[in-house]
């Protein structure tokens, strides 16, 4: 088994019986300006520091791929709705410091017969988590 990286405790792996993987990965900086009016001259901006990363990607669950998808839409829901402070490894680099998952979008690609989760395509947005 290959092991690309972690999400907390959400492993990014190849092998020949599980693949759980990540697509589509950006990175989005920015910093905060201020303006202020000023009578018969344009505004003036003042420089209000950094804004905390943002950071998605794209997750395709199934088990198709001998993942449960049921099982990480619900662990990556766990981890957004307790506020859960995670860290992003991949290749052995880690990215940010921490992060937070801020938004999951889910699309349920297929169903079973019995109408059982078959596949499931997972948007997550993390936003960096600056320490105090």
């Amino acid at each position: 088994m290959a092991k690309l990286g972690t999400l907390g405790k959400i492993v990014f792996s190849v092998s020949d019986k599980k693949v759980q993987t990540f697509d589509d990965m950006s990175l989005e900086s920015s910093v905060k300006y201020h303006t202020h009016d000023r009578h018969l001259k344009k505004p003036l901006l003042e420089f209000g520091g950094m804004e905390s990363d943002k950071l998605s990607f794209t997750m395709y669950h199934s088990v198709f791929l001998g993942v449960n998808p049921e099982k990480q839409v619900k662990m990556i829901d766990k981890y957004m709705k307790n506020g859960e402070i995670l860290s992003l490894i991949i290749g052995g680099k880690r990215y940010g410091s921490k992060w937070v998952i801020t938004k999951h979008s889910k699309a349920y690609k297929k169903f079973g017969k019995k109408g059982e989760v078959l596949a499931v395509e997972s948007k997550v947005t993390l936003e960096e988590y600056a320490s105090r």
